[in-house]
């Protein structure tokens, strides 16, 4: 066959596998014999990207979905679901990426909660400041799951996370790896990557060791696949992917089977067996950048800081200044302290003076006065006896 002859052919499988899966898309949404899974996306401030699937309001007879495909990535994602209505009628379903141009996020960044039960699926809420936390259920039910612990902080029931390749035991999620090259019927000739589960594997991050052993072809009421993890209606389960995506958009796609429990079904299938596929996908543009605010916060604090500092300089030197203004005052109070003294001096004076004049002063018989005043006496006393001797 010549190259043109391989080119047209290659052309004529991609242009059916696209019709394939428009008229599979039409088929989802135009009966309810499909059951489907809800996805939704949720992106953080800082890029972190919560992936929830939740199985909820089933139709076609199912009771549980089989999950058997995953796939995350900032390239793109993928996915398709087909099915019949009859036993034995092909259905097929897969979620993946594209390679070479789409490649799946690093396994080893991937986290997931176990399957939860939440008290009301109907509650699904999602706050995305900084890391992000998703919200499922209502009131003491509520459980909360945030890749980073403090973006839980002081909420309710707040949900474990755990690796990719975390076996979580019967009933629950078994260990993962990646299934390259998955080929969907419902998918044409594109041959996808994903995230599988319990499959052997091999390496690290570990690599299924047989991808034909995942499961994207069945037929209508062929036995539950024995790979993948069931959601029974009213269950979810979170995949988290890193904070790494804050620049770059992020897609995510799911792929599984709808199971039955009993044979109340459209196609009158035995109990544990496929009725139904279901795909699904979803992406997100790159969270608004957040540097913008603090740009700001720290322009205003540095305008702030040199204005205190200006303060400060001229108080201190008016403070030296006030300082030698009071030692003026204590050296008038001496001066006043002197004239005070001088006043009651003079005044006390005289009283003591007037009282003492009654006292004789007797100069010393020794002295020169108290000679003249001998002879002074002698003399009156001779003049008087002589006076008194011519009077008689």
């Amino acid at each position: 066959m010549s190259v043109r002859a391989n080119s047209i052919r290659r052309i004529a499988m991609r242009s059916a596998g696209r019709i394939a899966l428009i008229g599979a898309s039409l088929a989802l949404l135009g009966s309810a014999a499909q059951a489907q899974i809800q996805e939704s996306e949720f992106r953080a401030a800082d890029g972190t990207t919560y992936q929830v699937l939740v199985a909820s309001n089933l139709g076609g007879g199912a009771e549980r979905i089989r999950v058997t495909t995953i796939a995350g990535a900032i390239a793109g994602a993928g996915s398709c679901a087909a099915t019949g209505n009859m036993s034995g009628d092909n259905t097929s379903a897969i979620g993946g990426v594209l390679p070479p141009i789409m490649t799946l996020h690093p396994f080893g960044s991937i986290r997931r909660t176990i399957v939860l039960t939440p008290n009301d699926l109907g509650t699904l809420a999602f706050d995305g400041s900084f890391g992000g936390r998703v919200s499922l259920g209502t009131g003491g039910g509520e459980l909360n799951v945030c890749l980073n612990a403090f973006d839980c902080a002081g909420e309710p029931n707040v949900q474990s996370l755990v690796t990719l390749d975390t076996d979580s035991g019967p009933g629950q999620v078994p260990a993962a790896c990646i299934a390259e090259g998955l080929d969907a019927e419902c998918d044409g000739a594109n041959l996808r990557d994903s995230i599988a589960f319990g499959i052997a594997a091999a390496g690290d991050p570990p690599v299924c060791t047989n991808p034909a052993n995942v499961t994207v072809n069945s037929t209508v009421c062929a036995p539950e696949p024995s790979d993948g993890f069931d959601l029974v209606e009213g269950q979810a389960i979170v995949f988290v992917y890193n904070s790494t995506l804050g620049a770059s958009g992020f897609a995510v796609a799911v792929g599984g089977f709808g199971i039955t429990d009993d044979d109340m079904n459209n196609a009158a299938c035995a109990a544990d067996t496929v009725v139904s596929a279901t795909g699904d996908n979803d992406s997100q543009p790159a969270p608004p950048p957040p540097t913008s605010t603090p740009t700001n916060t720290p322009t205003n604090t540095a305008t702030n800081t040199p204005t205190p500092t200006d303060t400060a300089t001229p108080t201190f030197t008016n403070t030296a200044t006030f300082t030698q203004t009071p030692t003026l005052t204590p050296s008038s109070t001496p001066t006043a302290t002197d004239t005070r003294t001088n006043t009651p001096t003079a005044t006390e004076t005289p009283p003591p003076t007037n009282t003492r004049p009654p006292i004789p002063v007797v100069p010393s018989p020794t002295s020169p006065a108290g000679l003249v005043m001998i002879i002074g006496l002698g003399g009156g006393l001779l003049w008087a006896l002589r006076r008194m001797t011519k009077v008689k």
